[in-house]
């Protein structure tokens, strides 16, 4: 596992990756919108001045996958995470799978998000969704932490086919829908903190990351066009990790991923990080 610090330096012999400094959003705690829903899904926002490998985002954290052709497809399997809440405020955390969005302004995706509500934030709850952003996620049922959850994006007949289901409780959903200007340019397995955003979007912030221990992205299965569905490793994969941009430059990681083991990865949590202003 790879963790990011404030450092400008690269150690090489350490196994450590640390990134150069950068000027970000400021880590500001108080950072405030009115905030109206919930993209626990959405595009990667890179973390300024990261041109090389692996990928350092402010938002994502996983894996991409790229290839010369479309994808048409794109799974996973996840026990859901439990969460621990301390009281602090705006503590999320999602799991997802989905198509584009890695490189392109849409994205297809399904899977769950959690975070600490309650009136002292202390209570954590699951939920299950769906997302073609830029449109906003749609919850569809409640989850429980332990849960096994399946989720998938295909597509076929010129539709975007999205499905989560829960086979632990037994729930599901699926829908069906087009979408003239998604590129189907990659397929991603990421863990996320979402943004909270007013209706129109124009305003955001990145939540921090509430403390999710250490989940793990099983069968993590994708398609291209003409293809054969292969694990990450059958693909260009991209290493994405999470980062929080901090006052005076310079940023500190917010969780670990590890190499691909098959067509699994883990990600453990390390801090919460600060919630902060974003544009996607």
């Amino acid at each position: 596992m790879k963790r990011f610090f404030t450092l400008a330096t690269v150690v090489a012999t350490t196994g450590m990756i640390l990134g150069a400094g950068f000027v970000g959003a400021a880590g500001a705690a108080s950072a405030s919108v009115a905030a109206t829903h919930v993209n626990p899904g959405g595009t990667i926002v890179r973390a300024p001045s990261n041109g090389g490998l692996p990928t350092i985002s402010e938002n994502w954290s996983g894996y991409a996958a790229t290839a010369a052709k479309k994808f048409n497809f794109a799974s996973s399997s996840f026990v859901q995470p439990a969460v621990t809440c301390t009281g602090a405020p705006n503590r999320w955390t999602s799991n997802w799978v989905g198509l584009d969005g890695f490189t392109t302004g849409t994205v297809e995706q399904t899977g769950t998000f959690s975070f600490c509500g309650g009136k002292s934030n202390m209570t954590p709850q699951y939920e299950a969704w769906y997302e073609m952003f830029p449109a906003g996620s749609v919850s569809v049922f409640k989850v429980k932490p332990g849960d096994t959850i399946n989720t998938a994006v295909k597509f076929s007949g010129g539709k975007f086919h999205i499905s989560i289901a829960d086979a632990t409780s037994g729930k599901s959903f699926s829908i069906s829908k087009a979408c003239a200007t998604c590129e189907r340019a990659s397929a991603e397995w990421i863990i996320e903190r979402p943004a909270l955003c007013n209706n129109s979007g124009t305003k955001c912030i990145l939540t921090a990351l509430a403390n999710f221990g250490l989940a793990t992205m099983s069968k993590d299965l994708a398609q291209v066009a003409g293809g054969p569905v292969k694990g990450i490793g059958g693909f260009n994969n991209n290493e994405i990790f999470m980062v929080q941009p901090l006052k005076k430059g310079g940023f500190i990681s917010l969780d670990d991923v590890s190499g691909l083991s098959g067509p699994s990865f883990q990600v453990e949590w390390l801090r919460s990080g600060s919630p902060f202003p974003i544009t996607f």
